[in-house]
C-alpha cells in the first residue's frame, strides 16, 4: 500500500476566478464554495474570489480575472468555470498535488454524451506518457478547473499585448486570446497552454479528479477509469508488441 504524504498548505493565497456570462451560478457550486471557506482556513490558506459577469467574450471574461489577481498578493489563481462542479475536497487536492507545478488541472467532460474531455496528451521523445500514479503531463487541457501558479502568468502577462481596461481604465495584458494553427482554430485554453510552454512550463492533470460538467443536464463520465486506465494499457500492449518482435 502506498504511503501516503503529508502536504502543508499553510501560507498559500488562492484567488478563485469564476467567469459567468448571465451572472449566474449553480447552486452545487454555490454551496461547495460556502463549505471550502472554513476548510481552507483550517490549513492555513487564504482564499479570495474574483468574478467577471455579464461578459460574452470569454477570453476577456478570463483576463480581467488575470488583472484582478495580479493586482492581489495572491499566489496562485484558480479558474472554476460557473458551469463545472467542484467540491471543496476537489479544490484542496488540487492545491495540494500541485506543488511546485507550473499549471494543474482537474478534468471535466464535454456537454456531450461523447464522452470526450477536454486534453491532448504529452508524450516524451520516445513516445511515452509521463504520468506518476496520479499526475499525468499534457500538452493542452481546458481551462475550466486549473491552478496557475504567479509566476506562470506574470511571465505570460509581460510578454502579452495590452488593451484598455474596462471602461476605457488601464492597460489588460491579452494572457488568454484565440489562436490559429495550421488553419485550425484555437480555443483560448489551448492557446494560453502553448504560450506557457513556449515559455518552459508545464502543464499536469490529476487524472484522480472527475468534474461534473452543468449543461442541459449533468455530465458526468470516469476520466481516469474511461481514459486514463485504458490509455495506459493501450500503451503497454504496444510495447510489448514491439519487446516480443
Amino acid at each position: 500500500m502506498a504511503e501516503k504524504k503529508q502536504v502543508s498548505l499553510e501560507g498559500r493565497k488562492l484567488f478563485i476566478g469564476i467567469p459567468t456570462y448571465d451572472g449566474k451560478l449553480s447552486i452545487k457550486l454555490a454551496y461547495a464554495l460556502a463549505q471550502l471557506m472554513p476548510a481552507a482556513m483550517r490549513h492555513g490558506i487564504s482564499v479570495r474570489l474574483g468574478h467577471v459577469s455579464g461578459c460574452s467574450i470569454i477570453t476577456m471574461a478570463r483576463n480581467m480575472l488575470v488583472d484582478q489577481f495580479l493586482k492581489s498578493d495572491c499566489t496562485e489563481l484558480l479558474f472554476i468555470d460557473a458551469d463545472v462542479i467542484a467540491q471543496p475536497e476537489d479544490i484542496l487536492r488540487l492545491v495540494a498535488q500541485s506543488g511546485d507545478k507550473d499549471i494543474t488541472a482537474g478534468m471535466y467532460p464535454r456537454r456531450a454524451k461523447d464522452r470526450k474531455f477536454f486534453l491532448d496528451f504529452y508524450l516524451d521523445d520516445k513516445n511515452n506518457l509521463e504520468f506518476d500514479g496520479a499526475m499525468m503531463r499534457a500538452n493542452r487541457v481546458g481551462t475550466g478547473f486549473m491552478l496557475i501558479r504567479r509566476n506562470v502568468i506574470e511571465a505570460i502577462a509581460e510578454k502579452s499585448d495590452k488593451y484598455l481596461g474596462q471602461d476605457g481604465v488601464g492597460e489588460v495584458a491579452n494572457v488568454f486570446e484565440f489562436s490559429m494553427l495550421d488553419g485550425k482554430f484555437v480555443g483560448e485554453d489551448y492557446t494560453f497552454c502553448d504560450k506557457a510552454r513556449a515559455e518552459g512550463f508545464k502543464v499536469w492533470v490529476d487524472v484522480e479528479i472527475n468534474l461534473p460538467h452543468m449543461g442541459t443536464e449533468e455530465f458526468a463520465n470516469d476520466f481516469k477509469n474511461e481514459v486514463v486506465v485504458p490509455l495506459i494499457h493501450e500503451f503497454r500492449k504496444q510495447k510489448l508488441k514491439v519487446a516480443n518482435g
